[in-house]
């Protein structure tokens, strides 16, 4: 949106301006467009500090101004509902734990995006980001861009569909700076989340502030125009009828509903995995779950996400126990406490079969020392004139000569043959 004007782009415009800075980030230095280990599970809100190619290095302040205003808008959100917030993205810096934020030294100089506009800024440096390692599917990017004005009264831009990540909301610091910049923020992160969606009761009419956004009341955080007014002044749709906790009966969207809120009415369930078998790691597509040894993780209850193993170079995945069953992909939903382990075994299994009286084994296919683990494997029990086949022990049983053992840990195998009276 813009202060006195709007401009509608891939996903809508909106106001910005710096709050008042504290030091407000428990992070030190950082590498450009980092985003460290995640300490929170689920979709998640990822902040980032971006600045041109040519642009002074200012990211101490904008910081510290950006975790302020992370902590000013989920106070707001669960103020207006407090049954939600937004997931932002977390980190560990030493003992500490606050905010990531990641720096990012764009591609190109301020000049460039602001002969761009503020749409085609917009698409350039959310394109950027991506492209550097910013652009995970299941994480939405506030991004405040510390670089000259890109278009009169534009304050922010941000836009992305309720379903999906790698959605951003650029805030435009150099621009409205009368306007508080977490108002601007609220405002932007919900387009990222999908608000506008289409059936809204009150969109604005094109000329009047654009689809994008509802027009019944100026109160309304994501009203088309900037009254510079502090952010605790506004209200998460007002008489909620368009975009937030709208009645069931309603069918269009309900960012109430988005991955990337975390509920606080509900609670979190713990998810534990363990490895057995060999060296390995288990991850989940959505943030939360990297383990190379036993790990519990929290998670909000009905929680979804897919677990892959991956056995080290000298192993193979064989199969999932506990809350897992198969041997690939074991998708989840949390609606309980789950347990998953993920048991791995060698890529080459031993061999050792012995005979006991005059004969031998033959193997199909042949077999030396050892054999491809998980691989099928038939013995054959062949004795000599004038002795038979009477019994297999170990890892094959009955009096049949034909054995198919499991290959998954090791071979071990015996055949029994008598005189023949």
């Amino acid at each position: 949106m813009r202060k006195g004007l709007l401009l509608v782009v891939l996903a809508v415009s909106l106001w910005c301006a710096p709050g008042a800075l504290a030091a407000g980030w428990c992070g030190g230095s950082t590498e450009a467009g980092a985003d460290r280990p995640d300490v929170l599970t689920g979709q998640q809100v990822h902040a980032v500090v971006a600045i041109p190619s040519d642009g002074v290095d200012t990211f101490a302040a904008e910081s510290a101004r950006l975790a302020d205003d992370i902590a000013s808008i989920s106070a707001w959100w669960q103020g207006q509902d407090p049954t939600r917030i937004p997931r932002f993205d977390q980190a560990a810096f030493g003992a500490a734990t606050c905010t990531d934020i990641s720096f990012v030294r764009l591609g190109s100089s301020g000049a460039t995006y602001t002969a761009s506009g503020a749409s085609g800024a917009f698409q350039r440096v959310g394109s950027e980001l991506g492209l550097g390692g910013l652009g995970n599917s299941y994480k939405k990017y506030l991004v405040y861009y510390a670089g000259p004005s890109v278009q009169a009264n534009v304050c922010g831009t941000g836009g992305g569909d309720f379903n999906s990540g790698r959605s951003y909301a650029i805030i435009w610091l150099r621009e409205c700076t009368d306007v508080p910049s977490d108002t601007v923020a609220a405002h932007e992160l919900l387009h990222a989340f999908g608000a506008l969606p289409d059936g809204a009761r009150h969109p604005c009419p094109p000329t009047g502030g654009g689809s994008g956004h509802p027009c019944d009341s100026p109160n309304d955080i994501l009203y088309p125009y900037a009254s510079g007014g502090l952010l605790s002044s506004l209200v998460l749709d007002v008489n909620h009828d368009d975009y937030y906790a709208h009645p069931d009966s309603d069918s269009w969207v309900d960012i109430q509903d988005s991955h990337w809120l975390h509920r606080l009415d509900l609670g979190q369930v713990s998810l534990a995995v363990s490895l057995s078998g060999g060296p390995g790691t288990v991850t989940s597509d959505v943030p939360g779950v990297d383990c190379a040894a036993t790990c519990t993780t929290q998670w909000d209850q009905g929680a979804e996400l897919r677990l892959t193993a991956v056995p080290a170079a000298s192993d193979r995945f064989i199969r999932w126990s506990g809350s897992c069953t198969g041997n690939t992909d074991c998708v989840l939903k949390l609606a309980q406490a789950a347990t998953a382990t993920a048991v791995f075994g060698p890529l080459r299994v031993p061999v050792r079969l012995s005979v006991a009286g005059k004969g031998r084994i033959a193997c199909v296919p042949g077999c030396g020392r050892t054999v491809p683990g998980g691989e099928p494997l038939a013995l054959r029990a062949l004795p000599t004139m004038g002795w038979r086949f009477a019994r297999w022990s170990g890892g094959c049983k009955g009096t049949r000569p034909l054995c198919r053992p499991a290959t998954t840990y090791s071979v071990v195998a015996r055949a029994v043959f008598t005189k023949k009276r």
